[in-house]
This record gives C-alpha cells, sequence and structure tokens, in this order.
C-alpha cells in the first residue's frame, strides 16, 4: 500500500508544484517590487502570465533576444534584468573569503576529507573529478560539515549565501581530467572559486575567456554561460565552491526566488539536454538554431 500511495504522489508532484507555482503568481502579480523579476523564465516560460498577459504573450514567441549572451544558456531560470558576465570582478565575498584561506587550506590539508565523485560525472569525458560537499542544493550535510567545522563556519558568513539554491564544497580534479562545455542551470547566481591547491596546467573556461586558478585567490563565475575544465597538468587542483545569490538581485527579489524553488520542480540538466536532443530532431534547421539559445 505504501508503494502504491508514493508511485500516486510521484505522478501527482508534477501537476502539484504547477497548480501551487501559479497560485502564488497571481497572489504576487500587482507587486511593484516583483516586476522586473517577473519579467524572468522558469524552464522557457516567462513568468509574467497574470501581471501582464500580453507581455507574456510577446516574450513566449521571442526567442531570438533571450539571452544577452550567445554563450549563455541556462536550462532552468533566466532573469534578463541581471547583469551578465562570464567572470565576475572581485568582490567583498571574494576578498572576504581570501583573507580566509588559510583556515581552510589547513583544515582541508589536516582533515584530508573522503572525496566522493562528482554527481555530475556524466560530464567528466576523461579522467577524474571529486568532491566533497558540506552543502548540496540548500541542503545541509552534518556529517561532511563535522569533518570541516572551521570551513563551514567561514562559508555561511558569506553575504548572500542564505536562501540561493546552490552549493559548498570541495571540488578536486585531477590530471588529465576534462569536464566538458555546459551551463548550469540559472543565471540567478555568482559561483566563487577559492583555490585551495593551485594547478599550473589547469584550466576553466567561461564564455570565450580561458583563466586559470592562483594559490588563494578566487576566480568568480556565472555559470549561466557555457563553461568547461581542462587539466592537463602533474597534480590536482583543489578549490573551495560557495554559490551566493547574483548580486543585483534585491532582498525582495531573493525572498520571491527562494519561495519559488520550494514549490516549484526544477528540471535536471539531463532533462533539459533530453527536451534539446528532440527539438533538434524534429525541428527544421532555422528553427533549430532557435531551440539552441531557448
Amino acid at each position: 500500500m505504501k508503494t502504491v500511495l508514493k508511485k500516486v504522489r510521484t505522478k501527482l508532484a508534477p501537476a502539484v508544484s504547477f497548480y501551487r507555482l501559479t497560485r502564488y503568481l497571481f497572489k504576487v502579480r500587482h507587486d511593484a517590487e516583483l516586476r522586473s523579476i517577473l519579467h524572468s523564465y522558469l524552464a522557457g516560460v516567462p513568468l509574467c502570465v497574470f501581471s501582464e498577459p500580453w507581455r507574456w504573450l510577446r516574450m513566449l514567441l521571442t526567442t531570438r533576444t533571450r539571452f544577452q549572451a550567445a554563450e549563455q544558456r541556462p536550462y532552468a531560470f533566466y532573469a534578463p534584468h541581471l547583469s551578465a558576465s562570464s567572470f565576475g570582478q572581485p568582490d567583498q565575498i571574494s576578498e572576504f573569503l581570501e583573507k580566509n584561506v588559510g583556515v581552510i587550506r589547513e583544515e582541508f590539508d589536516r582533515v584530508a576529507p573522503p572525496e566522493v565523485s562528482t554527481p555530475s560525472r556524466a560530464l567528466v569525458s576523461e579522467g577524474v573529478w571529486n568532491t566533497f560537499p558540506l552543502r548540496r542544493s540548500s541542503k545541509l550535510l552534518e556529517e561532511n560539515i563535522a569533518h570541516c567545522p572551521q570551513t563551514w563556519a567561514v562559508s555561511k558568513q558569506c553575504p548572500l549565501l542564505q536562501g540561493v539554491e546552490g552549493g559548498v564544497y570541495f571540488s578536486i580534479i585531477y590530471p588529465d581530467t576534462h569536464v566538458r562545455s555546459h551551463c548550469g542551470p540559472s543565471n540567478l547566481r555568482y559561483r566563487y572559486h577559492l583555490t585551495i591547491e593551485e594547478a599550473e596546467s589547469a584550466q576553466i573556461r567561461s564564455g570565450q575567456e580561458w583563466r586559470t586558478w592562483r594559490q588563494g585567490k578566487c576566480l568568480i563565475l556565472d555559470d549561466s554561460f557555457e563553461h568547461e575544465v581542462r587539466h592537463t597538468g602533474e597534480k590536482r587542483r583543489v578549490v573551495l565552491i560557495i554559490d551566493c545569490w547574483h548580486p543585483d538581485l534585491t532582498e525582495k527579489e531573493r525572498e520571491f526566488l527562494t519561495h519559488l524553488h520550494q514549490i516549484w520542480r526544477k528540471p535536471t540538466r539531463s532533462a533539459a539536454e533530453k527536451r534539446l536532443r528532440n527539438v533538434r530532431h524534429q525541428a527544421p534547421k532555422k528553427a533549430v538554431a532557435n531551440a539552441v539559445v531557448d
């Protein structure tokens, strides 16, 4: 009986999620402070269906001008009003992390936390990419935090961390590894890479620019841009990755998005890629160009 009920709940989950979403959008339709964020796209569909129905229809039919950059293709959520740059400039968060890198590095070396294969292993075309997560998709991993309490104590002090849909984890990439080109789920966050162990021949491309990690320094990445990693060196590269809200988002918008994440079933990357492959297979060549941007 429990198995049957579980299957029924699983079948009904998308419908329940859609109902909660539409009810919430109807509730906030007249909130002037949310006007910009309601012009965003949720899995390719504009959110302003109740607040501005005619604009919603126009946005739904427009795909070519949806993204600010050709290399920017988030598959789950896109907010057009946010500034777009493949790499961010140093800011308050990166400076804070760089000041505390010694504490984090010392704890990582002393504890040598057990590594596990990345949940994104389908992106690894060759080599080894391991992780040690403290937070995954906003869920705290208490057992892992117990291994690295000082790292977590520093991480949770980062401004704009609270409520964001993202992770805090060590990312360990070994020599002769290639992580293929991909885009993150949204442009709502900045991804901070604090370098714990640098490796000269490890590089990351975001958009059209290649960069390397430098010991004790922070790279800021907007992972809604297409990015990839190549490591052709001789020693591992270790960074602490922390996801924080995009700095352009207002407090009211962050509250709105936090609630949205709680009621909406976000599509997985594999589901989004499957949808794109189907569109490519079925659509004529001229339509495929639009589908890739979609």
